[in-house]
């Protein structure tokens, strides 16, 4: 694993905030956008960051997956 810190971590947390508004769209485009930084420069830190991503997103679509089949 390596050492880099991704900003994005900090701004996916539980609850943190509802699929009803524009600030999910912008942290998930921050995120992509800080992980494409790092495709031509070192690829696998990118496919790490990720990875990352979609372990942060996972709880909040299984969330909104469960309250949309409700």
């Amino acid at each position: 694993m390596s050492t880099h810190k991704w900003q994005f971590t900090s701004r996916f947390r539980y609850h943190a905030f509802g699929w009803n508004s524009k600030l999910p769209i912008q942290r998930i485009k921050e995120a992509l956008s800080e992980i494409k930084s790092f495709t031509r420069k070192d690829p696998i830190l990118a496919a790490e960051g990720a990875v990352m991503l979609l372990e942060k997103l996972s709880p909040a679509l299984e969330q909104w997956i469960a309250h949309r089949v409700r």
